[in-house]
């Protein structure tokens, strides 16, 4: 089972594990936590998620809050992606023929 977002962007999410035998408060902060490496966030906004993951007690709002990180993750990625492609001179990745 997958989080599909309202606006039609699915997320690559399992809730599988939030089914699991952890509570899913648990759960979701270890979640939010593993996502919030990615480095579209930085050391401080991680810090500030800590401080908010020790004080949240909701594990519906802890999830949304996974969401919404990896949305943002996402539309980091296909930043840094856009900006790659815009450069000029041969792709850093040859396109091989598979």
């Amino acid at each position: 089972m997958y989080i599909v977002h309202r606006m039609g962007m699915a997320g690559c999410f399992p809730t599988a594990p939030f089914a699991a035998d952890l509570p899913a408060l648990e759960t979701a902060k270890a979640t939010l936590a593993a996502v919030l490496k990615h480095p579209a966030f930085s050391a401080e906004r991680r810090q500030k998620a800590a401080q908010l993951l020790t004080a949240a007690s909701d594990g519906q709002q802890v999830c949304r809050w996974v969401m919404l990180a990896l949305l943002e993750s996402e539309r980091w990625e296909d930043d840094v992606l856009a900006k790659e492609e815009s450069q000029s001179g041969p792709p850093a990745f040859p396109a091989y023929p598979y």
